[in-house]
């Protein structure tokens, strides 16, 4: 096995990369995309909210099951009036005394009956149970049912937002990592091709222009590691941004590939059309626009009602107060400051507007799905199609730094052949990275973001760094 021998720049340069790395490790986490995530689901705001509001509009859902039960209140009062209210018969009393007066005054009981103190105390107990309000509580209840399938499609419109988000961090700092190595690899090899030709400029096989552009190879190739070093950093900061982290997250799952083609694009757009969660919520937003259509018409009917009533306290009731009352009631609304026919027109719009909104979306479905399959196929095609590409250019590789060792070709034969090797390898990569972008797009548009996953331990072809 031959050893590299680093001198200059390039040692330190080394060095200084593998004590960072030794630094950095206990700072950093390596995680699979599976747990990543799974910690996006348990962590991320965004997905956390979504799941409140479902479980609001859970609870508004249950409050409305309960509207056709009775409303009990008890409700009191305590009052105070100018004075007392009495009956004051005594007229008739003194027409009686004048009528018989041989009657003594005392025999005949006062003609003045106290009603209401001056100040006074009620509680009463009331409930009222409605019997019929014209479709208005079942408009309310179907609306509130609707509430709760637009909460749950939009919790699921968010994590299959979230999830392709993750797809394309998690990758793309993978495939950052995965450039990187190539860049180590292809600094390594020109650092190896400078130290052949400095040891043939010392034999006088070479002239010292040869020397000069191995040495211009190698520093370039420096810098393009430090560029896609930094390139890393950006990348796993991004991912751990997602994570809601602050360290740097390291991706473990490999660049994946399924070499097989897809299944028929059909597929894909019967199956947007029946999962995809915004054509759920759309759709839950048309049911509650048709129960407010139901709701606005029950306002024109009457309502029918029953009622009870008891008092509390009994001793400051009055002679006309009974102690307690039920009965039946309707209530019919003749005039409102609001029109009701507007308000009805108005909820029969919303219903259209939510049809229109809904054959719209189904169209951009339609070419969010094409788009979608036609990146990811040609992703995978492209991929398909490199192979012999970088077999061409290891062999052309091996070739040219042979003969360059034997004195027959050139520096500038090896770093082309060198560079040719990298830019193969770069694209076969970036080929995989945009094949798992694309896949999640289309597993989103056509509402099956679960099934990444299955596609993922599918995998044919897999690039670590």
């Amino acid at each position: 096995m031959r050893r590299l021998k680093f001198r200059g720049p390039f040692l330190w340069l080394a060095l200084a990369v593998g004590f960072s790395s030794q630094a950095t490790v206990a700072s950093e986490t390596t995680l699979t995309f599976a747990e990543a995530w799974l910690q996006v689901r348990a962590a991320n705001p965004e997905l956390s909210a979504a799941r409140l509001e479902t479980d609001r509009r859970g609870k508004e859902r249950q409050a409305a099951r309960s509207l056709y039960g009775p409303q009990v209140e008890v409700v009191g009062r305590y009052t105070v009036i100018d004075e007392p209210i009495v009956i004051d018969l005594d007229p008739i009393r003194g027409a009686i005394l004048a009528l018989h007066p041989a009657v003594p005054s005392t025999a005949i009981p006062s003609f003045i009956q106290p009603v209401q103190d001056d100040h006074f105390l009620r509680a009463q107990l009331t409930a009222v149970w409605p019997v019929y309000a014209g479709g208005r509580i079942r408009a309310a209840q179907r609306a509130a049912l609707a509430g709760v399938d637009e909460a749950e499609a939009g919790m699921r419109l968010t994590s299959a937002q979230l999830f392709s988000e993750l797809v394309r961090r998690f990758y793309g700092a993978q495939l950052a990592c995965v450039v990187r190595s190539m860049r180590v690899a292809a600094l390594t090899g020109l650092a190896e091709h400078l130290r052949q030709a400095e040891a043939l400029e010392r034999e006088g096989q070479i002239a010292r222009g040869e020397r000069l552009h191995a040495q211009v190879s190698r520093d370039e190739a420096e810098r393009e590691l430090m560029r896609a070093e930094t390139q890393v950093a950006i990348a796993q900061t991004a991912l751990a941004g997602l994570l809601g982290g602050s360290e740097p997250v390291i991706p473990a799952s490999p660049l994946f590939l399924v070499t097989e083609p897809l299944l028929p694009l059909e597929t894909f757009l019967l199956a947007a059309q029946e999962h995809h969660p915004a054509i759920d919520k759309v759709d839950a937003k048309r049911a509650q626009a048709a129960a407010a259509v139901a709701g606005e018409r029950g306002r024109l009917m009457p309502e029918v009602y029953l009622f009870g009533a008891k008092e509390l306290n009994r001793s400051d009731l009055t002679l006309l107060d009974p102690e307690w009352a039920a009965g039946a009631g309707f209530r019919v609304v003749l005039l409102e400051r609001s029109n009701r026919t507007h308000r009805l027109a108005a909820a029969k719009l919303q219903v259209r507007r939510a049809e229109f909104l809904t054959t719209d979306l189904r169209q951009k479905l339609r070419l969010l799905v094409e788009k979608s399959y036609r990146e990811a196929d040609l992703a995978r095609r492209h991929y398909v199609s490199l192979v012999s590409t970088l077999d061409l250019a290891r062999e052309n590789l091996h070739v040219r730094e042979a003969a360059f060792r034997e004195g027959q070709g050139t520096s500038l034969d090896v770093v082309d052949a060198r560079l040719t090797l990298v830019r193969a390898e770069t694209a076969r990569a970036l080929a995989t990275a945009d094949y798992a972008v694309a896949l999640a797009n289309l597993l989103e548009a056509s509402g099956q973001s679960d099934r990444f996953m299955d596609y993922q331990a599918r995998a044919t072809e897999t690039i670590l760094p």
